[in-house]
């Protein structure tokens, strides 16, 4: 059975989002792309049996990656030295939910997680409002976030000018609650109240 898992970005990290498909021992790698619905747009694949990866529950998985680090030391000297990178990837399932896509954009909720704490709303600015006027002389759109699906998952996703950061999938959502999955570190799931 073919499954998608959504590689979960670290604060440090500043590449693509990417999302796996595995499908018995074969994982296709895809990276997100915004055209005009988020798309999926293949660029290799590997065997699961031949990658180092375990389980941290049923819904994630880890994979171990042979790399090095560069570190420069000074304007003359950096070393090189071997690490061993763990990605995780939280797989995704259907957003259990009864309101319509236009009654969620519409829904303003409070988001916390380890004390990030901020009440949101779809499709507004996320920025500070001396943010905004400096992103308005430099002729950028600034941070927002957006509701978008694929497949039958649901994602709060966030833009910074228009560039694809983050997508967090809604794992089930009514007029009281949003509950989001996902996050780099525990919880990996969290409660957003709605607000009034």
């Amino acid at each position: 059975m073919k499954e998608y898992w959504l590689f979960i970005k670290t604060p440090d990290h500043y590449g693509n989002s990417e999302i796996i498909q595995i499908d018995e021992d074969i994982i296709d790698f895809f990276v997100v792309e915004k055209i005009n619905d988020i798309c999926l747009i293949k660029n290799r694949n590997e065997k699961l049996s031949e990658t180092e990866h375990k389980f941290i529950n049923q819904n994630r998985i880890r994979f171990f990656k042979k790399g090095k680090i560069h570190k420069i030391l000074s304007d003359e000297e950096s070393i090189t030295e071997d690490c061993i990178f763990e990605n995780d990837y939280e797989k995704l399932n259907a957003t259990e939910t009864e309101l319509t896509e236009t009654e969620i954009q519409n829904l303003k909720f409070e988001f916390n997680w380890n004390g990030e704490k901020m009440n949101l709303r779809f499709n507004e600015i996320l920025d500070s409002p001396v943010v905004q006027e400096i992103d308005k002389r430099l002729n950028k759109e600034g941070s927002k976030i957006v509701l978008e699906k694929l497949n039958k998952t649901l994602f709060l996703s966030l833009y910074t000018d228009n560039y694809l950061d983050k997508l967090i999938p809604i794992k089930y959502v009514d007029k009281q609650k949003m509950i989001l999955y996902g996050f780099p570190k525990e919880p990996y799931q969290i409660n957003c109240p709605i607000i009034e």
